[in-house]
């Protein structure tokens, strides 16, 4: 025997998610979710299939994103659901695991590099290979824009170490090790002037100071930063893995109701 479908107003979708409604209806507008029907007040009436596909977004907006190809293959997931297109949901989410384990890879190499950076001990690993790199190089590794890569250029943050052909500057894997504690430190909320304070007081020989130039109050406060981005890559992870159950929950739902 069919079930009749499951009907909700904006206002129980948002209180079982502890949203705000008005968020509801921008999920809608940038096709996150399929739009909704309409009574004949005009009010948007959701059904089982809106439920599921707002829990989705939830399982991916309510968490910390870490870098834009997260974020673009993210949208991919929710657009592919809005309308429909299971396979290609479950291809996207595939990707977008994929993705956040790559991005735990580099959260943990930058933890190590942190750590030996705080302690004020010189890290000479080879990170990719023994080569220079470009800015494109570093960008596409790190998961940033060559912009970014300027801008910490334009800050101090960083500098080449070489010149290549028609005056293209180039990185070391030493300067590629710098640029993963920037990174990180910013996706950790850290100020570009906190930032570049601390690493000013590392470059005078002052490690000991690098923990209060963030405005930490306490050195382990510093050292904790990679653990806690470590900790929302984690949760990201965990809650992304469930969306490939929820995928194949929508994809039954006609079986079960009249939509």
């Amino acid at each position: 025997m069919e079930k009749k479908a499951k009907i909700y107003k904006v206002i129980d979708l948002a209180r079982i998610y502890g949203i705000h409604p008005n968020t509801i209806r921008l999920y809608e507008k940038l096709g996150f979710i399929s739009k909704a029907k309409r009574n004949m007040n005009n009010y948007r009436i959701f059904e089982e299939l809106h439920a599921l596909q707002i829990k989705v977004c939830r399982y991916i907006l309510g968490y910390p994103f870490t870098n834009k190809h997260i974020r673009n293959a993210s949208n991919e997931i929710m657009w592919s659901i809005a309308k429909k297109q299971w396979d290609e949901a479950g291809q996207n989410t595939d990707c977008y695991i994929q993705m956040i384990e790559q991005e735990i890879k580099k959260a943990q190499k930058a933890c190590e590099m942190l750590d030996n950076w705080a302690n004020s001990i010189k890290n000479n690993e080879i990170l990719l290979e023994n080569k220079m790199l470009s800015r494109k190089d570093i960008a596409d590794y790190l998961g940033v824009t060559t912009e970014a890569i300027r801008n910490w250029e334009r800050n101090g943050l960083i500098l080449a170490e070489q010149v290549g052909k028609k005056g293209k500057k180039l990185y070391s894997s030493t300067d590629l090790g710098r640029m993963h504690i920037i990174y990180m430190l910013l996706q950790s909320g850290y100020s570009m002037a906190s930032i570049h304070h601390s690493i000013s007081m590392y470059d005078k020989g002052h490690a000991e100071l690098v923990s209060s130039a963030l405005d930490c109050q306490e050195y382990d406060d510093f050292i904790s930063v990679g653990d806690r981005w470590l900790y929302e890559l984690n949760k990201l992870l965990e809650a992304a893995q469930k969306i490939p159950s929820i995928i194949e929950e929508m994809k039954n739902l006609s079986d079960d109701y009249l939509l």
